[in-house]
């Protein structure tokens, strides 16, 4: 057997903590999406496209590598999020089907915003400490392996509820 202290009964609590986890994380997206999105009918929405929009449009040329692909995500996000609140209108279960995927398409967006600006400070001190130069890597890293998760999210954003109500209650 083993003891309280063992790593094996640590790593059991730890794993189980995720399923709690899981239901937060769900509830967040039905909050973001229902109240904060369709709910203020995309009004906090605007304002974080705004100043993402604020911050690709003012960048210089040596962040190309960062702002490109934040403004398409951030162009992919603004179609996803209006075509949302219009399906919205017509269908309120297109908010449940949507708000994990949608949750996930704002997060990755959000963090390439945030690396962004992390690639611009680190570029301007890159040959002064080996730090920002891993800094680099670690962004780059992530607008070529992460950010294009968006697409996969998006288009199952865009498949809409249908799907989900395909099968009877007696068929589960």
């Amino acid at each position: 057997g083993f003891i309280r202290e063992w790593g094996q009964e640590q790593l059991i609590r730890d794993c189980r903590i995720t399923q709690i986890y899981e239901g937060t994380n769900g509830i967040q997206a039905l909050d973001l999406v229902g109240r904060k999105v369709v709910g203020s009918g995309g009004a906090f929405y605007k304002h974080f496209a705004e100043e993402i929009k604020a911050f690709t449009d003012s960048a210089d040329a040596s962040l190309a590598e960062f702002v490109n692909p934040l403004k398409d995500a951030i162009a992919n996000l603004e179609l996803m999020t209006a075509d949302l609140l219009e399906r919205a209108k017509a269908n309120p279960n297109e908010v449940g089907a949507a708000s994990v995927e949608y949750l996930q398409v704002f997060g990755y967006t959000a963090y390439a915003y945030m690396w962004a600006l992390m690639a611009r400070t680190a570029l301007a001190k890159q040959d002064q400490d080996e730090f920002y130069r891993t800094k680099l890597g670690t962004a780059r890293f992530f607008f070529a392996r992460l950010l294009p998760r968006i697409h996969s999210l998006t288009a199952s954003v865009k498949a809409g509820s249908e799907s989900l109500y395909l099968l009877d209650a007696a068929q589960f």
